[in-house]
C-alpha cells in the first residue's frame, strides 16, 4: 500500500452508496471451503480431504473453462445452481459429521463432490466481479472477508451437527445471492479500458506463476507433520480470525478512508517474504510457538486468497475474455498446487524427511517467486491502476499544460519543475518522464517531491483540483 489518491473526503464505490447486502456473498464459499477442509475432531479414515476437494475444484473449473471458450457458459451456467448446491449440502453433511458409514472412500468421495460444488461457487461470481471497478471489487472483497473470517469463529467452535447445518446452507446461501447481485450490479462511472484485449502479453502470467509456486508451499506444509503444543481453540480461532477481519479493516481504511493507493508488486513481495521467513524458522522456534506461528501464515494466505481474487476481478474488469476463463485459470493456479503440495508434504512426513530440507525448499521457492514479480518483466503497473486518478484525455493536454504554467508561475516553480509536472498530470510514468526529459528517475523524483511542497499538495488530485480553482 502506498501513498494517497485524492485529497479531503475520498469517493465511495457504487457498492457503498447503493449497498445492499448480495454483494458480500461471496464469503459464502470462503467460509465454507475453510471451516469444512480445517475442520478437527472428524477421523476421515486417513484422507486429507483437501486433496481430492481442490483436484476436483479444479477439474471442474478446466472443463467450464472450456465450455466458456466454446461460447457455451451462458447456457449452462443457469441449468447448475441449484442442483450443485445439493450436492454440495449432502457432502458438507458426510464431511462435518461422524456418520456410521464414514470412512476413506466415503470422504473422498464426498470431497470429490464438494470440490465440484464449491469450484461452482466461486465461478457463479464472476461475472458480478468483472462488472465493477477496482473500486468496488475492493469494497465487496475485503467487506466479505472482515464479514466471512467473523462468522468463521462461531462455526469452528460449535458441535458438528449444528456447525454442518450452517455450513450445508451456504451453498444455496451463495447461489441466491450471486443471482441478486448480478441483478443489481451498480452501474459504471465510465466505460473500461481493454488494457488485456490489446496486448494480450500484458496479462500478468507470472503472478499465475508466483501464486502457484506459494500455494505449493502452502499445501506441503499443510501435509506435513508439524509438532504443535495443544492451544485452547477458542482463544486460538478468535485470534486466527480477529486479526483477518482487522486487516480487511485496515485495508478499507487505507483505500476509503485514507484515500490510499495498493501497490500490488509491493504488498505481494511482503506477504511472501513474511511466509517464507516464518516458515524458515518454523523448525527453530519449538512445538511451544510453532501453533501461533502457522496461524500467522494462515492470516498471510487469507490475504493472498483476497489480493488474488481482488487482482482477479481487475484483470477480467479490463478485458473482453470471459470472466469464467480469467477466475478460472487463476483459481487452477492456486488450488490445484495446493494439493500437489499436500500430497509432497503427507509423502515426506510418511518417510520422515527432514522438515528443515523442505522449510529450506519452501523458503527458495518463494523468493524464486519474489523475484519472478519483477515490474520490469511485464505490465503489472496496470494492476489497480483505476485506483489513481484516470489518465486525461489527449484532447485535455493543452488545457493541462496551459494549468501547470500558471501553477508554476504562481508558486515559484523552476521550469524543467513546470515540465514535469504537465507529464505527471498527463499520467505519465516516472520512467516515461525520465526519457522524455532526458534525466534519471531519481531527479525526475527529486523535482516531484519538490512540486509537491511548493504546491503544499500530497496527491496528483490535489494538483488538479487547484488547477480547476484556479480557472474558476
Amino acid at each position: 500500500m502506498e501513498g494517497r489518491a485524492a485529497s479531503g473526503s475520498v469517493r465511495l464505490p457504487a457498492v457503498f452508496e447503493r449497498f445492499d447486502a448480495a454483494y458480500l456473498g461471496i464469503c459464502a464459499p470462503h467460509v465454507w471451503i475453510y471451516c469444512v477442509a480445517h475442520r478437527g475432531g472428524v477421523d476421515y479414515g486417513g484422507v486429507p480431504i483437501g486433496i481430492p476437494l481442490y483436484i476436483a475444484l479444479s477439474a471442474f473449473m478446466l472443463v467450464f473453462m472450456l465450455l466458456a471458450w466454446r461460447g457455451r457458459a451462458q447456457r449452462v451456467a443457469p441449468l447448475l445452481d441449484w442442483p450443485l448446491a445439493v450436492v454440495q449440502a449432502a457432502a458438507t453433511v458426510v464431511l462435518a459429521v461422524p456418520l456410521p458409514f464414514d470412512g476413506a472412500p466415503t470422504a473422498a468421495l464426498a470431497a470429490a463432490a464438494a470440490g465440484f460444488g464449491v469450484a461452482w461457487l466461486y465461478l457463479r461470481w464472476a461475472p458480478f466481479y468483472a462488472g465493477l471497478d477496482v473500486r468496488g471489487a475492493i469494497a465487496c472483497i475485503f467487506c466479505a472477508m472482515a464479514v466471512g473470517s467473523a462468522l468463521k469463529i462461531p462455526v469452528d467452535l460449535l458441535p458438528p451437527v449444528p456447525a454442518a447445518a450452517i455450513l450445508a446452507v451456504l451453498p444455496f446461501a451463495s447461489t441466491a445471492l450471486a443471482r441478486r447481485a448480478c441483478r443489481l450490479q451498480p452501474r459504471l462511472e465510465r466505460e473500461p479500458r481493454l488494457f488485456y484485449d490489446g496486448n494480450p502479453t500484458s496479462i500478468p502470467w507470472k503472478i499465475l506463476f508466483g501464486v502457484a509456486a506459494y500455494s505449493l508451499i502452502i499445501g506441503v506444509i499443510q501435509g506435513m507433520p508439524i509438532e504443535a503444543d495443544p492451544v485452547p481453540l477458542a482463544l486460538l480461532t478468535s485470534v486466527h480470525h480477529g486479526a483477518e477481519v482487522a486487516v480487511a479493516l485496515v485495508v478499507l481504511w487505507w483505500v476509503f478512508g485514507r484515500g490510499g493507493l495498493i501497490r500490488f508488486s509491493g504488498l505481494w513481495r511482503a506477504i511472501l517474504l513474511f511466509t517464507a521467513t516464518g516458515l524458515f524458522f518454523l523448525p527453530a522456534i519449538g512445538a511451544e510457538l510453532a501453533g501461533w506461528a502457522l496461524v500467522l501464515i494462515s492470516i498471510a494466505q487469507t490475504l493472498v486468497v483476497m489480493l488474488f481474487w481482488t487482482m482477479l476481478a481487475d484483470v477480467a474488469h479490463h478485458s473482453r475474455t470471459s470472466p469464467y476463463v480469467i477466475f478460472g485459470s487463476g483459481w487452477i493456479a492456486y488450488s490445484l498446487p495446493f494439493a500437489l503440495g499436500e500430497v509432497g508434504g503427507g509423502a515426506a512426513g510418511l518417510h520422515g524427511s527432514g522438515t528443515m530440507v523442505l522449510l529450506g525448499l519452501a523458503y527458495l521457492l518463494t523468493i524464486a517467486a519474489v523475484f519472478a514479480l519483477n515490474e520490469g518483466n511485464f505490465s503489472q503497473r496496470r494492476i489497480f491502476a483505476d485506483l489513481d486518478v484516470p489518465a486525461p484525455e489527449q484532447s485535455m493536454f493543452a488545457r493541462i499544460d496551459e494549468g501547470c504554467e500558471a501553477l508554476g508561475r504562481k508558486h515559484g516553480l523552476t521550469a524543467r519543475e513546470i515540465e514535469v509536472l504537465q507529464l505527471l498530470c498527463k499520467g505519465r510514468s516516472k520512467s516515461y518522464i525520465a526519457e522524455s526529459l532526458f534525466i534519471s528517475e531519481n531527479t525526475v523524483r527529486s523535482h516531484s517531491k519538490h512540486i509537491y511542497a511548493k504546491l503544499d499538495v500530497h496527491s496528483k488530485q490535489e494538483i488538479l483540483d487547484l488547477m480547476d480553482m484556479a480557472a474558476r
